[in-house]
């Protein structure tokens, strides 16, 4: 169970990674060479290892637990990353939606 642990964190910080790498990268006059930022690159790189690692966890585990709780995790993350990193508030209403996201995968795991 442990060994599995470290593949669902690894998948999800790698989404998470992704997420903020394209981010990172992201120019509003987009055209083909924005592609090749180091920055796209980079998340692009980690979109797939976190497709692979995800994969090999729904081989593992019941897609109705697994995926929500991966996805609120990243939810968590993302939203967490984008303060530190992009200095994007956190309001109360970001607040309150992260919690009811984190309350209905709670009753999500429980239902199984």
């Amino acid at each position: 169970m442990t060994q599995s642990l470290i593949w669902i964190s690894l998948a999800v910080l790698c989404n998470v990674g992704a997420q903020m790498a394209l981010k990172a990268g992201a120019v509003s006059d987009l055209h083909w060479q924005a592609f090749l930022s180091p920055a796209v690159l980079l998340g692009v790189a980690l979109y797939g290892v976190s497709l692979i690692l995800t994969v090999r966890i729904y081989a593992e585990f019941p897609l109705s637990i697994i995926s929500p709780v991966m996805a609120g995790a990243i939810f968590v993350l993302v939203t967490l990353g984008a303060a530190l990193f992009f200095a994007e508030p956190i309001t109360a209403r970001k607040l309150l939606g992260v919690a009811l996201i984190v309350a209905g995968i709670a009753q999500l795991s429980r239902a199984s």
